[in-house]
Order: C-alpha cells, then structure tokens, then sequence
C-alpha cells in the first residue's frame, strides 16, 4: 500500500488556494525512488531553477561527509583553528575549543542574533568587511562550544572555508566534482569572498534573489534527497558514506531536533529554506516530497505541504 495521501494530492491545487500559498512554485513527490506526484505553478515547469536558500546548509553537510570519506577531512572533533588561524590567535580563549563537529550542529558558542525575519544585519555588516574570516573571528563568544543550538551563518561559512583550506581550492570544487557532477545536477557556483579564501552559497535570506546564490529545480534538489535516502549511493555508485548519513540524521547533544546542518522530526529529517525550500525525507515511508516558492522579505513556510502528503488520511 502507498504511504502517499493521493486524495491530498488531487486535491492540492484547492489546498493552496483556501490557504493563500500564492508564492508556491512547486511540489514534487517520490515514492520508491519513483516520481509520483509533480505540480508546478506561477508559470514554472520542471526546467525552472529556485532558490536553495538554506537547503544549501543541508548540501554542504553532505559535502563534509564526502571530505570525511576521501580523507581530505580527518576527523570531525578536529578544532577548527588547525585549518583556521584566525583561531588560533587567542583572540577569545575558547576559539581553541571548537571543531568542525560543533560548526556541523550550529554550536560553535559565536554571537549571533538573526534579526527581523531572519534579515541577518550581523551577516550584512561581515558582508562589508575585507576578510570575513577575520571578521568572524573577532565576534565575542556568548557559549562553551557544544552546549548551545543557535541557527546562525557563522558557522557554514567557517565550515565552507575549512573544506576549501582542506582542499587546497573551495567548497564550490567538492560539490561539483563529487556531489552535483554524479546525480546529474548543474548548480550555480558559490560567490567567492572578496578575499578568495572562501566561498559562500548567498542565500536570499539576508537579501532578494538578484544578489545571487545557488539555484536547482525541484527535480534536482529531490535528487539530494533520494541519495539520503537510499544511503548515499546513486545509480549504483557510492557518493557518501552511509555511516556519515546516519550520524548526520541523528540528533546532537546541543539540540535534539537538529543533526548535521539537518532538521529533524520524529517523521524524518528535512532540508530547510527561508521562504518555504523544503526537501523533506520520510525514511519509515521512503518518500521524498520537496517544495519550493517564492521569497519575499517577509517569505512563508509550507510544511504543512507535505506532512499532509503523508499523514493526513
């Protein structure tokens, strides 16, 4: 029997209108590894490209598997002042403190509040510094690394940078070659940071889509994940580590509904963007369903979407 709610399905299109979600794109679904469902709205098709926003974090997890399983990383509880030496200046005692675990689950103990609407005014005025390593770096310490969840961007752009410095190229090198390149998925290439030391997927939470950041089609991202899903192999070939996936999925100490820059659910675990990007994973149901939509300053979520495509009867 199907996990899928086809009657929620059919009826999708009244679903959106009685809840005004003006702003969705589209809705894919997977079942099976098989595409089920696809509907497409505000003259997109499966060919458009969406914003990731902060799907993007999901990504780069996977990334940092990838650097695991090569031995390009060595080891998740290293500090991250081994590859970073803004951290290693003893501006702040307990910058020594913190690995790339602690980036992983956002509990690196760094300052940050996200603002209005998640605008990020901090992350604006990094923008406007030479060398937002450095800028970071000099950001007071409010937590003991590993005790405190706070969502914040500090800690992907820190880990996008150590994959870079690990790589001896950028984050960017690592997703194509190994990541985008064997599910088929053209992306766009992550900003560099005006001093080249790394680069940074802009998503549009901080600024509107012209600014730039990665884009995919609703197809693409439920290609990420499917490889999830099915434990990191992709058409017969292993991409990560399915040892990386599990630990990835499963709860930190910091914040029980939070992994490796993955949300979780007692449903499963999602992928999540500002203005309602979803790539949601049903591992009991092994369905994938993805939503994307529109951002706006003051941008919706819709994940009633798609727990209704599967819980709802």
């Amino acid at each position: 029997m199907s996990a899928v709610n086809h009657k929620f399905l059919s009826q999708l299109d009244d679903y959106i209108k009685v809840k005004r979600y003006r702003l969705v794109n589209a809705v894919v679904v997977y079942e099976n590894d098989a595409l089920v469902f696809e509907r497409f709205y505000n003259k997109f098709n499966e060919n458009s490209v969406n914003h990731l926003c902060s799907t993007w974090k999901s990504i780069l997890s996977i990334t940092l598997g990838i650097c695991l399983d090569k031995g390009i990383i060595k080891d998740i509880n290293e500090p991250i002042s081994h590859y970073l030496p803004q951290f290693a200046k003893n501006i702040e005692t307990r910058h020594r403190l913190i690995t790339i675990r602690h980036l992983l689950t956002m509990s690196s103990g760094i300052h940050f509040i996200g603002g209005v609407h998640y605008h990020c005014p901090m992350l604006t005025q990094m923008r406007r510094s030479q060398n937002w390593l450095a800028h970071i770096a000099d950001v007071q310490m409010t937590a003991m690394p590993g005790t405190n969840f706070v969502y914040k961007e500090w800690d992907v752009i820190l880990l996008s940078a150590i994959i870079g410095k690990a790589c001896g190229g950028l984050a960017w090198d690592i997703v194509l070659e190994y990541l985008y390149k064997p599910l088929g998925i053209t992306g766009e290439k992550w900003l560099v940071q005006n001093s080249g030391t790394l680069n940074y997927n802009t998503d549009v939470e901080n600024k509107m889509p012209e600014d730039g950041g990665d884009k995919m089609t609703a197809k693409n991202m439920a290609k990420i994940g499917r490889l999830m899903l099915n434990g990191g192999v992709w058409d017969g070939q292993r991409v990560v580590s399915e040892s990386y996936i599990n630990d990835s999925t499963a709860p930190s100490q910091a914040d029980r509904g939070y992994g490796y820059l993955w949300w979780l659910s007692n449903k499963g675990y999602h992928a999540r963007g500002f203005g309602g990007q979803e790539i949601n994973i049903y591992p009991d149901k092994n369905v994938v369903a993805v939503v994307q939509a529109t951002v706006t300053p003051s941008s919706k979520f819709y994940s009633d979407i798609c727990e209704n495509v599967i819980y709802v009867k």
